[in-house]
């Protein structure tokens, strides 16, 4: 007795021109002579029907014929399966046993020639990582299909040639006009699967015609196998090592355009088209601003309804900036993806020596006009607080942009930014002026101290002098200021006023400024950034 396959297409609905639609599929393997109770226990098991509650009703529609057929009994599946009937489709449907209203489920089983027929495979084909391709194959779809077989002839060192293709018809030739080899499949019976109807695998052709240049190489083919290479944002993953990594696993040589074009369209496929992301952009800050209210959140478009610039500080961040030294730290970085201009941010350091961002915004580019208009969002959504300072590289437009926006407010130049222009200028001698800079970097009038002389000299009740061999420091504790200058810009004790608060037993914590302290920095973050609803909710 020989074993049969039934398709069933389930999850779908009969519509007004009683066609079937809307459906999934799924299989099940039954005897050729089943019995009708026998066929409603294999297809409750394989989709999880409770028989106890529910039950089975079994319907089946002929070419032409609006009305489906149901099947109820032992010969009205013989009908169906001995009738030789053209072009059936049977609707499983499940209903509650106490009501007469169906359920969500429904089921569909399609054949060629009669609703279940038999098949020399097991399985429908839905990797395209199959290596044996022969007639008779069932693939969930032409892209599928199409995927095996450009990896087929690469396997097998030839190419093909399209003779067909359409919604319905895939046929191939060698590319050899001589060559007998030969491929062709069609849906099956309507529905998005393809079936291998005809395959010659044998090769008449010249072997000139094999060493050409790999064509079924395609962008496609690469881009799916380089695919998971391309999901980690952090490594950069250039047309050479794609080129490499297809020679290894394909033993295909390609070109840097090809290579180039996979890698485009597979990071389409993952992150979308970049022009697509922009259209999504008012609906994503008007659900930032929803979820985050308090936040300042601006965009810009041009006459031309075009993207210019966007803005966003968020309350968490607003609110985080009150418990932070007034210290500004703004930057930024040319995006070189489809789009360009240009990426900028604003941050702070909390008590804890984290960084804290302010703000981020893209701009066209680093120029006049639009700095300023990122340091005029900056002021509406900060202020202008008092001893506050910015902190960026040498850009003129920056220099200009904060002389007009906060007047009053100094600007200084990054040491870090400032030690590149050393060390562009100085290459050959930049590891001896690397220990020099830093150590005048970072203390405030003079080289660093090989030590200190811990002998105080009061000179009032708040006023102390420091003896550091020979040299004399100033400390005055009631003005919280040290003629060595840190104490008063880090408002932290430096190391003269250390020697004094040992020496006269006092309690460093209370010299510190608040903004250090661990109660200040868990206020930093006191207001929670939530994550943003799904698009979908």
């Amino acid at each position: 007795m020989a074993d049969l396959i039934v398709l069933l297409r389930h999850s779908g609905k009969w519509n007004d021109e009683c066609n079937y639609v809307d459906f999934s599929i799924e299989g099940i393997l039954i005897k050729e002579y089943v019995s009708f109770n026998d066929l409603v226990a294999s297809i409750s098991n394989q989709l999880g029907i409770d028989l106890s509650s529910k039950s089975i009703k079994i319907q089946y529609k002929l070419e032409g014929n609006c009305t489906p057929m149901e099947i109820h009994n032992d010969m009205g599946y013989r009908v169906l399966n001995q009738g030789n009937i053209v072009q059936i489709d049977e609707a499983v449907q499940r209903y509650d046993s106490d009501t007469d209203d169906t359920l969500a489920l429904d089921f569909v089983n399609s054949g060629e020639a009669i609703g279940v027929f038999e098949l020399d495979k097991d399985l429908i084909i839905s990797k395209t990582n199959q290596r044996e391709v022969m007639a008779g194959q069932m693939y969930k779809d032409k892209a599928t299909l199409k995927e095996v077989m450009e990896n087929y002839s690469i396997s097998q060192r030839f190419q093909f040639r399209v003779d067909r293709s359409n919604a319905v018809s895939y046929a191939l030739l060698c590319i050899s006009e001589y060559c007998e080899w030969r491929f062709k499949a069609s849906s099956f019976n309507k529905l998005e699967l393809f079936k291998v109807r005809e395959f010659i695998d044998n090769h008449t052709c010249p072997l000139k015609d094999k060493v050409y240049e790999q064509r079924q190489a395609s962008s496609s083919l690469i881009g799916g196998m380089i695919r998971p290479k391309l999901t980690n944002h952090k490594r950069k993953y250039t047309p050479k090592d794609i080129i490499d990594d297809v020679k290894s696993d394909l033993g295909v040589d390609v070109s840097d355009m090809l290579a180039w074009r996979a890698k485009e369209k597979e990071m389409n496929f993952l992150r979308g088209k970049p022009a697509d992301s922009y259209k999504k952009l008012p609906g994503y800050l008007y659900t930032m601003d929803m979820t985050y209210p308090g936040s300042h959140i601006r965009m810009v478009k041009s006459p031309n309804n075009e993207f210019m610039y966007v803005y966003i500080s968020l309350y968490a961040f607003i609110k985080g900036f009150d418990h932070c030294r007034p210290i500004v730290v703004v930057d930024g970085s040319h995006l070189k993806s489809y789009y360009t201009g240009t990426f900028v941010s604003a941050s702070t350091l909390d008590g804890a020596g984290h960084i804290l961002p302010l703000a981020y915004c893209v701009i066209d580019s680093e120029n006049d006009v639009a700095w300023t208009w990122f340091f005029e969002q900056f002021k509406i959504a900060y202020g202008d607080r008092e001893n506050m300072c910015i902190v960026s590289d040498r850009n003129e437009s920056i220099i200009k942009s904060v002389s007009r926006v906060y007047p009053n407010v100094p600007h200084f130049a990054c040491l870090w930014h400032l030690w590149n222009n050393v060390y562009k200028k100085f290459k050959k001698s930049h590891a001896k002026l690397s220990e020099i800079y830093f150590s005048m970097a970072k203390t405030y009038i003079q080289a660093e101290f090989d030590s200190l002389v811990e002998k105080v000299v009061p000179s009032t009740e708040y006023l102390h002098t420091v003896n550091d061999e020979g040299r004399h420091y100033t400390v005055c504790l009631l003005e919280r200021k040290c003629v060595c200058g840190r104490f008063q810009v880090d408002e932290l004790p430096c190391s003269y006023v250390w020697v004094v608060l040992k020496s006269k037993f006092l309690m460093p914590e209370e010299y510190c400024s608040n903004y250090y302290k661990s109660n200040t920095v868990v206020m930093t973050y006191d207001v929670p950034v939530y994550p943003l609803p799904d698009k979908n909710d």
